[in-house]
């Protein structure tokens, strides 16, 4: 099987073009709307998949929990919610933060279509809500990284994408690196969700946001409309930044955009002193050194203490949420992935630089930020949305560093409100505040001033650079 060939999910009949979207009405949805499209939506799921995990074209709600295809020598999982792809108009999509998958995202996967759906549905459909699936029209996706989750080296000559559970299994030279991320995310954007010319509504935590970040910025047009004079998102029509991380990796990259004396001097050093650059196979004494580490690092106490150190609310660490981590790294591969993570270079395009090209490009984002998050502290929040100041900024108080999965609910409202105002473009390109929107986030708005000293002088010393 190629690389590109589907298994599973694209055995699906081929899609058809999606009906044009009805977007007229700038009024948000009724919450009793809204209430019942999320309720039927939940008792659609359980029913709505075949027996073989292939979601049913007869429903226009389907459920995929182990999609899976073959890319560069690995079997990548995804799961899929909300209406089937063949009727979808809009498609959201969630990458994960570092070590965690898909399950991050349950809630989004079974409840956010269903509520897009009446966020942006004009307030004269009320009657078509009857029941019969024609107001779905959002198709959310989430997407397990390689090396991570349930994506691993497989053997892709094999119908059924067997994996190959041993050491050293990625290909020679793969790398799991930011930049392999981001081929991954542009693959199963343009091979699997096919999303119209619009492009899809991208959603990123932690790492997921970097990556998302660097995406948007690299995979867009320069195509000005003719009605806006406005470039367009070919890939990306949105970005959601979750507590996106503004920085990943140690060792430079050769192809470094900012090509900056330090930057070239530091690749020198690197290059010369470096006991590997990451690629695969992972060198024997490598994996020796880092062996004792990582099995500290993956201990069942280690993981619960660190999720309880950056999640505001501790009740959603669970032993469910403990135990999905642990899984994938008991694979024999998944030490081998973990040095390369360690030893891969960071990304040719820097998070400053990829916040700059959408700026510059007009990409509609929107940022949703738990403000008890130790590790991506408002702070940083604060600094994007300076760098990005049209970007709706929702922070969500007593909620830390994983929002999707700590608040549910909350980071669903304000995902619905900014797809809900990026299809009725409701002034796009300008900062949405509290009192400029009727949506149910309005309260976790704010305009990302300094709140402290330390705020405070971060904002003056960008002044100053």
């Amino acid at each position: 099987m190629s690389p590109t060939a589907m298994s599973r999910a694209a055995h699906a009949p081929p899609r058809a073009t999606p009906p044009a979207a009805r977007r007229t009405s700038a009024g948000r949805a009724a919450p009793a709307r809204v209430a019942r499209a999320s309720a039927r939506a939940s008792s659609r799921i359980g029913t709505s998949s075949s027996s073989s995990g292939v979601a049913s074209t007869s429903s226009r709600a389907s459920r995929v929990r182990d999609g899976a295809y073959a890319w560069r020598g690995h079997r990548v999982h995804f799961e899929r919610g909300g209406c089937d792809p063949s009727v979808a108009t809009k498609h959201v999509v969630f990458l994960h933060g570092f070590g965690v998958g898909t399950f991050h995202y349950e809630r989004q996967l079974a409840d956010l279509g269903a509520l897009v759906d009446a966020e942006t549905a004009d307030d004269d459909d009320d009657d078509d809500d009857d029941g019969d699936g024609r107001s779905l029209t959002t198709c959310v996706w989430a997407l397990d990284f390689v090396g991570q989750g349930a994506s691993w080296p497989c053997d892709d000559t094999d119908e059924g994408l067997r994996y190959v559970n041993e050491t050293n299994a990625a290909p020679e030279g793969f790398r799991y690196s930011v930049d392999t991320w981001r081929d991954q995310v542009v693959h199963f954007l343009t091979t699997v969700v096919r999303p119209d010319d619009g492009g899809a509504y991208l959603a990123g935590n932690s790492l997921g946001g970097y990556v998302a970040a660097v995406v948007a910025a690299t995979e867009t047009t320069e195509t000005n409309t003719p009605q806006t004079n406005t470039p367009r998102a070919s890939l990306v029509k949105g970005l959601l930044l979750l507590n996106a991380t503004p920085f990943w990796a140690f060792a430079p990259n050769d192809d470094d955009a900012s090509k900056k004396k330090e930057t070239r001097f530091s690749q020198i050093l690197y290059r010369r002193f470096a006991p590997w650059d990451g690629a695969s196979p992972a060198p024997r004494w490598i994996r020796a050194a880092f062996s004792f580490y990582w099995d500290a690092f993956r201990s069942e106490t280690n993981v619960k203490g660190l999720l309880r150190l950056v999640y505001g609310d501790k009740n959603a660490v669970d032993a469910g949420l403990v135990r999905a981590i642990l899984t994938p790294t008991r694979r024999a591969c998944a030490l081998d992935a973990f040095c390369s993570v360690v030893f891969s270079p960071k990304s040719a395009l820097a998070f400053d630089d990829a916040t700059r090209a959408i700026r510059e490009r007009r990409i509609p984002t929107a940022l949703v930020y738990g403000r008890d998050d130790p590790w991506v502290v408002p702070l940083w929040g604060q600094r994007l949305k300076r760098a990005i100041p049209d970007a709706a900024y929702y922070e969500l108080p007593g909620v830390g560093h994983c929002p999707a999965h700590e608040a549910p609910e909350a980071t669903n409202a304000c995902v619905a409100a900014f797809v809900s105002r990026c299809e009725k473009k409701n002034n796009l390109h300008g900062a949405e505040t509290s009192s400029s929107s009727n949506s149910a986030a309005a309260r976790f708005l704010v305009d990302g001033a300094p709140r402290n000293a330390f705020e405070r002088l971060a904002a003056w010393r960008e002044t100053r650079a």
